[in-house]
């Protein structure tokens, strides 16, 4: 594994001042993050996850990937793309 291997890293947060704001219609959600302004529409199974990481962090990332019940390599690649979204980051 690499170092930026996302389950070399299993912990996860929201990043400094992510005060989402989450609204889910159907199959989607838009995800406000309030720091930078930037409003992203996401997958609604997403958000048990994201809720997770607002209320109580960090989370490991075996729980998000339950909680998106993915599989590892699933969840890898969702973290990566929040992260480069700078929705959540490793800690």
């Amino acid at each position: 594994m690499t170092t930026t291997d996302p389950v070399s890293t299993p912990r996860w947060a929201l990043t400094y001042g992510a005060d989402l704001s989450i609204r889910v219609w159907g199959d989607d959600c838009l995800v406000h993050h309030a720091l930078s302004n930037d409003t992203h529409r996401l997958a609604a199974w997403l958000v048990p996850a994201l809720r997770r990481l607002a209320e109580q962090p960090p989370a490991e990332f075996d729980e998000l990937a339950a909680l998106m019940d993915a599989d590892s390599e699933m969840t890898a690649d969702v973290l990566q793309q929040l992260e480069q979204l700078l929705l959540v980051q490793r800690c």
